[in-house]
């Protein structure tokens, strides 16, 4: 009898732990249950949350899971506002009465309130619950009626705050949520939840500063065209529109704009006695400013040359002295200034400084030297004046160093030492100036971006 009592208690006992394993099993299975739940919404918030861009939608999106997911009855987010160092309720959510309501949504605190000492000193969570005896934390609660919560900071850099986030019950929660304890399950979904929002808000503020990046780009962009376009228009004003017909001479322009425009311009200038004065010059600089003192020195040197019959050196001079008062100081002009007497060939010209002309006279090449200070830089400067007789047959080229300055692929540059050379190897027929712009592409390649304006002028008299 008493070894029959004894095996019923001792399977009494198997069964009192069969039970209570069954029950730990089944709490056990609730609680991954709800972790799985849990993770499979914090997948689909992350989706969400990756998927906008609007700051009031991302941060709803996680004060509604902290509600109905995690079972809170409060949640505020405060947001970081580096204009006035302090933190602003960025999102809230949960039940409040309509005047606690609005002054939760108007709360302010700043970045040295001692408030959020405790959470932002050392970037981790905080529990304020029952038996919280930190005034600061304490005073948290009050300010967002709550009375337990717990808190987690929005980014790991100190220097970087990114906001609070903040989940609690007020003191008449009851039952129907959850007691906030460190071991709480839902703790580890709350930081899986802040550390999403926080990478959400960071790659939000990334791509914002990417696209205003991009605008102000577009509005430089913009700006610039427009200031091209307005170069362009100014540079074209200044060009003649027709070239003079001289009997028994060829006049070959070319003008071949930079994307970026420069300062080169050239004039034919009709004076007295059937002479015809010819100009090429190069404003320093690049887009407006070039093309603004550009077109003033062209309205100088049809100014001086219409007002008297001056030689090229006093017309320089001249140009030279109201130039110097009227542009800036860091800008100046070269220019080449000859006059031809068409009937008797004689070309006599003053040079300010720019690129040496070159004739050809049979099989040779030389150069049309004179010396003289370019325009604008100081005034009282002289320019030494030259003479020579172009006979049949000869021919002068003034060029822009936009054609010596050009570099083929491999970095050399097209050269004066080229230039001259191919001046004196060219062959009647094909106008020169063509020659030569195909002989420039050929050494550039089809791939050679143009980075100055080439501006060529030919003069050729014809052989009889």
């Amino acid at each position: 009898m008493a070894t029959l009592q004894g095996e019923n208690r001792r399977l009494s006992e198997q069964i009192k732990r069969l039970v209570r394993t069954e029950h730990e099993l089944y709490q056990f299975q609730e609680k991954l249950d709800d972790q799985i739940r849990i993770y499979r919404h914090l997948y689909e918030v992350g989706k969400k949350l990756n998927a906008t861009l609007d700051l009031g939608e991302l941060l709803q999106i996680a004060a509604q899971f902290v509600l109905y997911q995690l079972g809170f009855e409060r949640c505020v987010v405060l947001l970081y506002d580096p204009g006035t160092n302090s933190f602003y309720v960025g999102a809230h959510d949960g039940y409040y009465e309509e005047t606690i309501q609005a002054r939760v949504t108007g709360l302010r605190f700043s970045v040295d309130d001692p408030v959020l000492a405790s959470i932002l000193a050392d970037r981790e969570r905080v529990i304020c619950a029952e038996g919280c005896d930190q005034d600061d934390l304490i005073a948290l609660g009050q300010a967002l009626r709550m009375a337990e919560y717990i808190a987690f900071p929005l980014g790991s850099e100190p220097q970087q705050p990114i906001g609070v986030l903040i989940a609690g019950n007020s003191v008449n929660s009851g039952a129907y949520h959850p007691h906030i304890r460190s071991d709480s399950e839902f703790v580890v979904g709350l930081a899986n939840l802040v550390s999403q929002v926080a990478t959400a808000i960071l790659m939000r503020r990334e791509i914002q500063a990417r696209e205003q990046r991009l605008k102000q780009q577009a509005h430089a962009s913009e700006r610039i065209e427009q200031e091209l376009h307005v170069a362009r228009r100014i540079q074209q004003a200044s060009l003649p529109e027709a070239v003079p017909a001289l009997e028994g001479w060829e006049i070959y322009p070319s003008y071949r704009p930079a994307r970026e425009v420069g300062g080169d311009f050239y004039d034919f200038l009709e004076l007295e006695d059937g002479r015809l004065g010819l100009v090429i010059g190069d404003a320093t600089g690049k887009g407006v400013p070039a093309a603004l003192v550009m077109s003033t020195t062209c309205g100088m040197l049809r100014a001086v040359t219409q007002a008297s019959d001056y030689s090229p050196g006093e017309v320089l001079k001249r140009v030279n002295e109201a130039l110097s008062t009227r542009i800036p100081a860091n800008m100046f002009v070269t220019c080449f200034y000859g006059v031809l007497d068409p009937g008797s060939g004689s070309f006599a010209y003053a040079n300010a400084g720019h690129d040496l002309p070159y004739v050809r006279r049979g099989g040779d090449t030389e150069e049309l030297m004179a010396r003289g200070m370019p325009l604008g830089l100081m005034p009282g400067m002289l320019y030494e004046e030259k003479e020579i007789i172009l006979g049949a047959g000869d021919r002068a080229l003034l060029y822009s160093d936009g054609l010596v300055e050009a570099h083929n692929p491999e970095g050399e540059m097209f050269g004066f030492p080229r230039l001259q050379a191919l001046v004196a190897e060219h062959a009647q027929g094909e106008p020169l100036v063509d020659f030569l712009v195909d002989q420039l592409y050929s050494f550039t390649g089809e791939r050679w971006e143009q980075e100055d304006d080439i501006t060529l002028v030919t003069l050729h008299r014809v052989a009889r």
